[in-house]
């Protein structure tokens, strides 16, 4: 009989005397779970690791000190395998680029003034060049550490990531809201997504796997598949409204004509050209998530209450999403009390002086 998880073996102990299990797949990186075995955390971080990209051929005939050398001491070390299965595939199809364009260059020959020009020749993509960098940084304490490198060469210390202008994918207004739904009536897949996106408040890869164990009892209870934060979020009413019309797939909420789940372009694809033929081409799907943010902070929530349901960790990063229009408005509050403390001084002021200061 076939096991449910093929490419999963029979578990070890670890030194607490708890039974782990690893994903073994010839050709592919090692992974180690972290939720228990059969959960459905379980079954998401083994989907995304049969999603994970092959490792590169001849990975074993690597010309030691090169950067494709320090690329698969990386891999196999701590430091990217107890990361997510998801930021590990973003990770490795970084790394993959930069050793096909420099994996037989030796890894000491990236200084500083290398480095430099590298970002610089990414002005157009900031994002991609400070994860670059961000990876560089890694490569070169696996470097030091294996002795490829003198001690204490550090040169991307030196060297700065091009500014983002950006504020990245687009905030959806109420206008653009209006417009999906008009397009894609309850009772479509696309208005189902958009849903579980806007009302959901998560991000996609988490959306994807949703269940029906995931919305048991009217609320939304999930770990983050990026930064593993609980949230229970409830069901309101329009999203309760979209999952009773449907369509609700077997295995999750929402599934391909083929009755699996959506792989992160797949589900991307479908949500853009339903934008698209919405009039609004502008609009992605993770914007939805910005726009929840927004209507947080538009409804006078505090940080601590918005971040609840976003799940973000920080105030900072949940009021990148939430945005801020209400510049004007504070100004206009600030000014309105300078004002009103100026007509309180000159009332209080002695009438001679007020005399003296119109002569």
């Amino acid at each position: 009989m076939k096991r449910k998880f093929e490419f999963v073996g029979d578990g070890y102990l670890d030194r607490h005397g708890k039974r782990r299990f690893r994903f073994r797949r010839k050709g592919y990186p090692t992974y180690n779970f972290k939720a228990p075995y059969g959960t459905k955390d379980f079954e998401r971080e083994y989907a995304a690791c049969l999603a994970a990209e092959a490792m590169s051929i001849g990975i074993g005939r690597l010309k030691p000190g090169s950067v494709a050398d320090v690329i698969a001491r990386y891999y196999a070390d701590n430091a990217f395998l107890d990361l997510r299965p998801a930021t590990q595939a973003v990770y490795r199809g970084v790394l993959e680029r930069f050793r096909s364009a420099f994996g037989e260059d030796p890894i000491v020959r990236f200084d500083a003034d290398r480095i430099a020009r590298l970002m610089t020749s990414m002005r157009e993509k900031p994002h991609a060049a400070a994860r670059l960098r961000k990876l560089l940084t890694q490569l070169f304490i696996i470097a030091r550490r294996a002795k490829l490198v003198p001690h204490g060469f550090d040169p991307v210390k030196d060297t700065k990531a091009p500014k983002a202008e950006s504020e990245g994918y687009h905030r959806w207004t109420e206008d653009e809201l209006s417009a999906f739904e008009t397009a894609y009536p309850l009772g479509t897949k696309p208005r189902l997504a958009f849903a579980l996106l806007l009302y959901g408040a998560q991000r996609s890869g988490d959306v994807r796997y949703m269940t029906q164990q995931t919305i048991a009892g009217g609320r939304i209870r999930l770990d983050q598949s990026k930064t593993s934060n609980a949230v229970d979020v409830p069901v309101v009413e329009p999203l309760q409204e979209a999952l009773d019309a449907g369509p609700l797939g077997a295995k999750t909420l929402l599934e391909t004509r083929d009755g699996e789940p959506f792989t992160p372009k797949g589900f991307y694809g479908m949500l853009k050209k339903a934008c698209v033929r919405a009039g609004i081409p502008h609009c992605a799907p993770h914007g939805l998530r910005k726009s929840a943010a927004r209507r947080c902070r538009e409804a006078g929530c505090t940080d601590d209450e918005g971040m609840a349901i976003t799940g973000h960790k920080t105030a900072k990063e949940y009021r990148r999403y939430a945005g801020d229009d209400s510049r004007g408005d504070r100004a206009d509050a600030a000014m309105e009390k300078v004002m009103a403390n100026q007509a309180k001084r000159f009332a209080a002021a002695p009438k001679q002086a007020i005399e003296k200061a119109v002569i």
